[in-house]
């Protein structure tokens, strides 16, 4: 049962990823994580907002949507790279009507989601999940 849900959006540029964390840090001190959790779960915001601000960068994104969905016991964040028109996630490749281009990045989630990226992520979040455009992590708020 969702107990609270923020959508937001925000330009992808990395001047804006504290914005994330600072969200994602004031909807978990509300579900009373402890500091150490709040820290990590910050951490993993850090890297899931400035892997898909890089993807934006490479495939023609301009804003990133975000949204936090608080639970009893855990708080995710699910987000997606928009196209300028902020209609439809920029992932989701050309009109119907346009010709279809080959893209050589489709099969290779965010761009680079390395060795140390999945380190981090699996010492700050509970789960993770990324493909092209878009990523979610999600923080319980006990350990599991």
């Amino acid at each position: 049962m969702t107990v609270a849900e923020i959508i937001m959006t925000m330009p992808a540029e990395s001047r804006f990823v504290a914005t994330a964390r600072v969200t994602a840090a004031s909807l978990a001190a509300e579900l009373d994580f402890a500091v150490d959790r709040i820290e990590a779960l910050q951490a993993g915001a850090n890297e899931l907002v400035s892997l898909l601000i890089e993807w934006a960068d490479d495939h023609g994104g301009d804003r990133i949507e975000l949204t936090y969905g608080a639970s009893a016991d855990s708080l995710s964040i699910t987000a997606r790279v928009l196209d300028p028109a902020g209609t439809r996630s920029a992932a989701d490749g050309p009109e119907a009507d346009a010709p279809e281009a080959e893209d050589p990045d489709a099969d290779d989630p965010v761009g680079a989601l390395d060795d140390l990226t999945r380190q981090i992520l699996d010492a700050v979040v509970d789960e993770f999940d990324f493909g092209p455009g878009r990523g979610r992590i999600v923080k319980l708020r006990a350990a599991g």
